[in-house]
């Protein structure tokens, strides 16, 4: 009877299709002479060992005055990199704790081993999964199971994680026992040396399968674009080019991150002679740069949007104008989008149907006043106050305590007589936009399932509005409304929102229909004075 093959644990990386030369790939400087490694009717492959002279321990020192280290001898960790060419490509597959490192940067395959475990592993075994979150907080979440299940368990939502490694056990065993997908294909497999060309290959073909014939093509939605890729070059180019032939379609600048209005002053930029904005935006920064200076990569990474408080001093942080950059490109017939400092690539159909469901969130009729500055909570105050039969001021003033611990739940900024939750935000990148959307979808829900809510509701209402709220009995199919309202400065009365935002959105709007609310968006102008107000010097 044969004895069984020993387990292999691989490391794989799949080569670019555009790189045909051994010293494009491998840090032959750092490695000693490669070794030929024979492979029956085919190419030599060729291991490449890292230059690494084993170091005496580091406590041997204690004894260099008594002994002969060498008595004591040395102690080395040998990594490696075997470079092999099957079915037309190179592969890589390292060995060691530093093996990977003996890879040029950008010379490999984005996602082969999340593609090729995908299109491997048996569906019902996935033990770990790795994704990024684009919601409000764009989390990096690992989860584990203690048992194979399948990937729906594990919570992703398709339309706005993006998935960055599975764990699973692969339908055929002959392709390994385990697999992890991330950049790299890690498998481990019963194998000996003859076998690496058949798997290798077999291992392209997997990668090369169309992902839309199986249920995870939405993988190929939205996928982050590494910082080291060339791709990057390009759209940072582009992004240049945009600016040199001032070119500000779908190009913006907005706050990255939440901040607490009530707090803040206004915006200035670094080498912008002090001078104080009431809000964020190119035109502004533009002032800032002399007639004759080109944008350039470094000017964006290095100049600095200033949050200043009431003493002019600045409050929170500050972000690079780069950070703070919206825009949408299109390159090689792909859809990139510049979001919080990251590149992003998202499939072209996605992008359709996204637009499109965007497209058919209604606009609301309801008029409200323009903002005059002064925050998100002087101007929900004033509203209530100017229109006091028409509006209650719920904002986060009168939040509610509800459920574990002492989480609290604003149920929204101004409630109308017609029994419209409105909530309200200045614009900002798709991670603020993402908390106001949420806030919506939170206390619609509790309005709908929770009697004990919808009690503390009615008592934070004074009358005539807290008879709109029946404690007993869930509301009506379409008896609420949800409104989004934006406070932005953009000409025109269309609401260009990020693109991610949109997805938010839209799977938000779906979810609050489904719990029977109409959902609406509004744009609230920005009174034009205001707009262009600078609000002067720091004293």
């Amino acid at each position: 009877m044969p004895s069984l093959k020993n387990v292999a644990h691989l490391n794989i990386f799949l080569v670019k299709d555009a790189l045909t030369r051994r010293a494009q790939i491998i840090k032959e400087d750092e490695c000693n002479e490669p070794l030929d490694i024979p492979f029956v009717g085919r190419t030599k492959a060729q291991l490449y060992i890292k230059r690494a002279p084993g170091k005496y321990p580091k406590w041997a020192f204690i004894f260099e005055d008594a002994i002969d280290l060498n008595r004591i001898g040395r102690t080395t960790n040998a990594s490696a990199a075997l470079l092999i060419k099957e079915s037309g490509r190179f592969f890589v597959l390292s060995f060691g704790p530093g093996g990977r490192f003996l890879i040029k940067n950008n010379v490999y395959e984005d996602r082969f081993g999340l593609i090729v475990a995908l299109n491997s592993v048996d569906s019902q075994s996935f033990r770990c999964v790795d994704k990024q979150s684009l919601d409000s907080i764009e989390s990096h979440t690992r989860i584990q199971s203690g048992h194979e299940t399948t990937a729906d368990q594990f919570g992703l939502d398709v339309e706005q994680d993006l998935l960055k490694a599975i764990v699973g056990a692969p339908k055929d065993s002959s392709l390994g026992t385990r697999m992890t997908g991330t950049d790299s294909l890690s498998v481990s497999v019963r194998m000996d040396l003859s076998d690496l060309p058949w798997l290798l290959k077999s291992y392209k073909e997997k990668f090369e399968q169309d992902l839309s014939a199986t249920d995870y093509q939405w993988v190929n939605n939205i996928s982050l674009v590494k910082t080291s890729s060339t791709i990057v070059e390009e759209l940072n180019a582009k992004l240049l080019e945009k600016f040199a032939n001032s070119d500000h379609q779908n190009l913006w600048l907005a706050i990255p991150e939440i901040i607490n209005w009530e707090s803040v002053k206004g915006f200035s930029y670094t080498n912008g002679k002090r001078t104080i904005y009431n809000d964020v935006s190119l035109e502004d920064f533009f002032t800032t740069i002399n007639v004759d200076t080109s944008i350039t990569l470094e000017l964006l990474r290095s100049r600095r949007v200033l949050c200043m408080n009431e003493e002019h001093e600045v409050t929170f942080k500050s972000w690079s104008i780069y950070k703070c950059l919206y825009a949408e490109i299109d390159l090689n017939e792909g859809k990139y989008i510049l979001n919080d400092g990251k590149w992003y690539k998202v499939g072209g159909d996605f992008v359709t149907k996204t637009n499109d469901d965007f497209r058919k969130i209604k606009i609301s009729a309801l008029e409200l006043p323009e903002y005059c500055g002064g925050g998100e909570g002087k101007y929900n105050y004033d509203v209530a106050q100017n229109y006091p039969t028409t509006f209650a001021l719920l904002d986060d003033k009168k939040k509610i305590f509800h459920g574990g611990g002492h989480g609290q739940i604003e149920v929204c900024d101004l409630f109308s007589s017609d029994k419209q939750l409105i909530h309200i935000k200045r614009y900002g990148k798709s991670s603020v936009l993402s908390h106001l959307f949420a806030q919506g979808f939170v206390s619609g829900r509790l309005l709908q399932l929770d009697s004990d809510f919808r009690n503390k509701v009615k008592k934070k209402l004074s009358s005539p509005f807290d008879e709109l709220i029946t404690v007993e009995k869930r509301p009506e199919d379409k008896e609420f409304s949800v409104i989004y309202a934006v406070i932005s400065k953009s000409e025109g009365d269309d609401l260009d929102l990020p693109f991610f935002s949109r997805v938010n959105l839209n799977n938000t709007e779906r979810t609050l229909s489904g719990f029977g609310y109409r959902v609406e968006l509004l744009k609230i102008r920005v009174n034009p004075i205001y707009a262009k107000t600078k609000i002067g010097a720091p004293r």
